[in-house]
């Protein structure tokens, strides 16, 4: 058993408030795909590490709570890849048997800014925890999206479609709506939704099935002859719990209580890890306030337009917070400020 998996699951579980088993099974999930030459994968089934959570979304302004029904360790499959070559599909096998961790919530969603909202607040916890870089384009963050239509009058979810590793948020959220639209077409000319796996062709921005939806009985789950049970004690959790990063949520009220930065200004810096730590570092040299406003308007108009990140760019804390006290004590204004933020982008040059 990979340990450090285990305090990942353990970590994630916490920062939404779930149940952690105090003994999970892994077991043999036994299905015949090109990206899994074996012939089964490590998962859980009947005993995931994590279960019965929930995380709260705010949905144009509006707080919603999305229950996750379970979060499992299992191992990474290889990746079938169809747009490399024009006749021809190729597997790639390097991130088989990583650990992965699979989340999966409840029916809770309405829309698909509903859902991409949902993996951008998931995006944050596990990037912020440092389970993962959540860098979707390289695989490190992937989504399943499920999808079903119901008329307002029924009773009970219609069929759903799953749609496979979708690899951005944009993509989700173009995924979703392509097919709620394709299912609605079916059901108003009267026909029937098939239980399908499909995936989504972001050029043709359409899915397509790749192949029927197994049940879990298909896949003749039981339990993995070579791992045996993993027992998870208080005591690991508790260490866990008090080792682990401060959460966004956490962060955001602290930097409003200490910096006295008013919500907005707080959320958007605390929206990724890297910005406020940076934010952190400049801030012990020069005024709060006036860092927040140029990190979060000229820094990241910058970053947002050359496509960046703060780890990619060369603007450093050091020099940054240079250029924040010249503005503070009057020495230079915002004009030339602004040109001093250009030259040091370009040159990474101190503040002299």
């Amino acid at each position: 058993i990979n340990e450090q998996a285990i305090r990942h699951a353990i970590s994630f579980g916490l920062s939404i408030g779930a149940d952690i088993s105090a003994q999970t099974v892994f077991a043999r999930k036994n299905y015949f795909y090109p990206d899994l030459p074996k012939g089964y994968q490590i998962s859980q089934y009947e005993l995931p590490i994590v279960f019965d959570g929930k995380l709260d979304i705010n949905v144009d302004g509006i707080k919603k709570s999305v229950g996750i029904t379970r979060a499992h360790l299992e191992e990474d499959a290889g990746k079938s890849m169809h747009d490399q070559y024009d006749a021809n599909s190729v597997i790639d096998l390097n991130r088989s048997g990583v650990p992965l961790l699979e989340i999966v919530s409840e029916p809770d969603l309405r829309s698909a800014q509903e859902a991409v909202d949902y993996l951008k607040k998931i995006h944050q916890i596990i990037t912020y925890l440092d389970i993962s870089d959540g860098n979707m384009s390289q695989g490190s963050m992937r989504c399943d999206a499920n999808v079903s239509l119901m008329r307002p009058d029924s009773k009970e979810y219609g069929t759903r479609a799953e749609i496979k590793n979708i690899n951005s948020f944009k993509f989700v959220e173009k995924a979703i709506n392509h097919e709620i639209k394709r299912q609605m077409k079916i059901l108003e000319a009267g026909g029937e939704i098939e239980q399908e796996t499909r995936l989504y062709d972001a050029v043709k921005d359409e899915t397509r099935s790749m192949r029927t939806k197994e049940f879990a009985n298909d896949y003749r789950y039981f339990p993995c002859p070579d791992l045996v049970p993993t027992h998870i004690s208080k005591e690991q959790i508790e260490h866990v719990k008090n080792t682990m990063d401060e959460l966004p949520e956490e962060k955001e009220k602290r930097f409003k209580d200490q910096y006295k930065l008013d919500d907005y200004d707080s959320k958007v810096l605390c929206a990724e890890k890297e910005t406020a730590k940076f934010y952190e570092e400049v801030v012990q040299n020069c005024d709060p306030q006036i860092a927040a406003k140029w990190i979060i308007g000229e820094l990241n108009a910058l970053l947002n337009k050359n496509e960046l990140s703060l780890a990619d760019s060369k603007i450093t804390s050091s020099n940054f917070a240079a250029l924040i006290l010249k503005i503070s004590d009057g020495t230079i204004s915002g004009k030339i400020a602004k040109d001093i933020l250009e030259d040091i982008w370009e040159s990474g040059n101190a503040v002299s």
